[in-house]
């Protein structure tokens, strides 16, 4: 492995943002690594990515001491070498279990428990940057959003005296292809598509909603400018009611099938409006991919 050579270690790589990012600094270069499960039921997503390393490794199974005695020798071979070279290395951590059930407080702490524990992973590796999936719902009191808050607090206190700096990403809604197929964007494309009718919560509050490629794109640029540690909201510069999205790619699809606003329950979780000014300040000028054109985009791989 080249001296000076970029690599990512992606945990989640079967999550639809982790296989986004992989395959993306794959594409730019970047020697990747893709921790999953063992058992992992969705391991065929990434198996057919070219050039990538997948590594199982279950984070709940080990302790931190084991890390040094890893089965898998592509990563035994870059720990050693990480020690004796200027290696850049990038620790993206996506992994985090129960995401379709935020209000299990128990399964959100053991969250908590597996993130320290890859935390320290990236320290053994002596990675340069450690970057957190985070969320919007950090700003809510839902255990989902209370267990991401408290991990984020627990590493920006842990690595306060390291040189590895903590990029703490608060996500917003990302859309786009390899989206699970329940989500709101995917379900109304579908439907749209069969001239279904869609139940929809009233949607009349704000939302802003990113799209995957411009998601990646930014990982990238963080990467790349070596973005100082801090708190990163991670949305699109359009912001407005999600009624409105909604309506727009109805509009954008040409479809007749009947949206019924007000049938389902609205969330209860509280949205937050995001601010990329700091964002795009620590990333550079960055042009967005307009809602019209990613839905025409997402709707091909349906």
């Amino acid at each position: 492995m080249p001296r000076n050579k970029k690599i990512a270690i992606v945990t989640g790589t079967t999550s639809f943002l982790g296989r986004s990012v992989a395959k993306y600094l794959l594409s730019k270069g970047f020697v990747v690594f893709g921790i999953v499960r063992p058992e992992s039921e969705k391991l065929h997503l990434i198996q057919d990515i070219k050039g990538l390393n997948i590594v199982k490794l279950d984070f709940d199974k080990v302790r931190s001491s084991d890390f040094l005695c890893v089965n898998d020798i592509e990563l035994r071979k870059l720990i050693e070498e990480a020690k004796e070279n200027n290696y850049d290395i990038s620790f993206l951590h996506f992994g985090w279990g129960a995401t379709l059930d935020r209000s299990n407080f128990m399964k959100q702490m053991l969250n908590v428990d597996m993130s320290i524990k890859v935390l320290e992973f990236a320290k053994i590796l002596g990675a340069k940057r450690f970057i957190f999936a985070g969320s919007q719902a950090e700003m809510s009191e839902t255990p989902y959003g209370v267990a991401k808050k408290q991990f984020a607090a627990f590493a920006e206190d842990n690595l306060s005296d390291s040189n590895m700096s903590f990029i703490h990403l608060r996500i917003f809604s990302i859309y786009g292809e390899g989206d699970r197929d329940t989500s709101l964007i995917m379900t109304l494309l579908r439907l749209c598509k069969e001239n279904k009718d869609v139940g929809l919560s009233s949607c009349n509050y704000d939302w802003n909603f990113l799209y995957i490629n411009d998601f990646t794109r930014m990982i990238h640029k963080m990467i790349d400018k070596d973005v100082d540690s801090g708190t990163y909201d991670m949305a699109s510069d359009d912001t407005r009611l999600l009624k409105d999205y909604v309506i727009e790619a109805h509009r954008v699809l040409k479809a007749k099938n009947k949206l019924n606003f007000g049938e389902r329950p609205d969330s209860i979780e509280t949205f937050a409006i995001p601010n990329i000014s700091k964002t795009i300040e620590a990333i550079g000028a960055f042009d967005f991919t307009a809602f019209k054109d990613g839905i025409k985009k997402t709707v091909k791989s349906i």
